[in-house]
């Protein structure tokens, strides 16, 4: 049991630390496979979960990386952070996509039962912060979009 809290502890943080220092060109490479969908609605699937009343308790781990500053589209003075932000919000996406995949591991050293406690473990941790990330970029690029139009460049 505590080996597993360890493995797990050791896979966010690797993870997440990897995901952090992949180059900029990486994460807008995979851009267009974390893309929104249209079946997402701008985010409208994600608000029927009321991701809207709960995203908000949820930790944000850029917060402890900034010293208590998480970055938000409200903070942003310059039209074109928003995609840098969107960047941002694919690289946390797919921070928690890899965090996923090292689950099935789990099986080598625990009993059947325990690695698919593990597999739900790693899907019922990592969801919730991918439909908040799909859905923040969703708004984003929203917003990106009507600025954009309502200030063409010249």
């Amino acid at each position: 049991m505590i080996f597993n809290a360890v493995m797990w502890l050791f896979i966010h943080i690797a993870v997440s630390g990897i995901t952090a220092m992949a180059p900029a060109s990486f994460i807008r490479f995979l851009q267009p496979l974390l893309r929104t969908k249209s079946w997402e609605g701008r985010g409208r699937i994600y608000r029927s979960f009321g991701i809207h009343k709960w995203k908000t308790m949820l930790p944000e781990a850029r917060k402890w990386v900034n010293k208590g500053r998480g970055k938000t589209a409200a903070s942003i003075r310059n039209v074109y952070a928003y995609d840098e932000l969107g960047e941002q919000l694919t690289r946390s996406e797919l921070s928690h996509w890899m965090q996923i995949f090292p689950a099935p591991l789990f099986f080598l050293f625990n009993p059947p039962w325990a690695g698919w406690v593990m597999i739900m473990y790693a899907l019922l941790f990592n969801l919730p912060f991918i439909m908040i990330q799909r859905y923040n970029r969703a708004r984003v690029s929203h917003l990106s979009d009507r600025i954009l139009h309502a200030f063409p460049e010249k």
